[in-house]
């Protein structure tokens, strides 16, 4: 979280958590279609990364995000919740891994997930997870969760069918 005064208010969304495709920031939620401005709860926008290209990114209002955790198995809900409160940090921004504290500048990082928490157009906080850790997320995801993450994927999003892309990415944060 940023550490605001009383009267400072959070920073704006910065242009790398923009719509690669659009070239501007994201308007309308992913899954519903709303537009996020609309929700009063916010949103959060994710953008995966390989070889240091954008390779999948989207933006999710609070409530499809709620709706899509929900549907995630118990028991990775509560790995992914342990695993947050025991290793994640929320104060490292977007350029170190919120897990490992590793700079994304200060290697030649080529995978790792990008992630805002936001509202209206202010970014409230911001993480990174380097593709290490990435993984370390990933072992936690039971198969049922798995599924429902492939079904988001193919409902929301043209291109490979659900069962050749990679293990889920960005998955929504708790």
């Amino acid at each position: 979280m940023h550490d605001l005064g009383e009267n400072q208010e959070p920073p704006p969304i910065p242009p790398e958590l923009y719509s690669e495709y659009e070239e501007r920031p994201f308007k309308c939620c992913s899954r519903c279609g709303e537009s996020l401005s609309d929700f009063e709860g916010g949103f959060q926008v994710s953008k995966a990364y390989k070889r240091g290209e954008c390779v999948f990114e989207y933006a999710i209002c609070d409530h499809c995000r709620v709706a899509l955790m929900e549907e995630f198995s118990d028991e990775s809900k509560k790995k992914l919740m342990a695993f947050q409160n025991d290793q994640v940090s929320l104060d490292r921004g977007l350029e170190s891994c919120s897990v490992c504290g590793i700079s994304r500048s200060g290697s030649p990082m080529t995978e790792f997930v990008i992630t805002g928490i936001c509202e209206h157009d202010r970014l409230m906080h911001g993480m990174m997870v380097c593709g290490k850790c990435g993984e370390k997320t990933q072992e936690l995801i039971s198969s049922s969760t798995r599924g429902t993450w492939r079904r988001f994927i193919s409902e929301n999003f043209p291109g490979p069918p659900a069962d050749v892309l990679p293990e889920p990415v960005g998955v929504p944060v708790l």
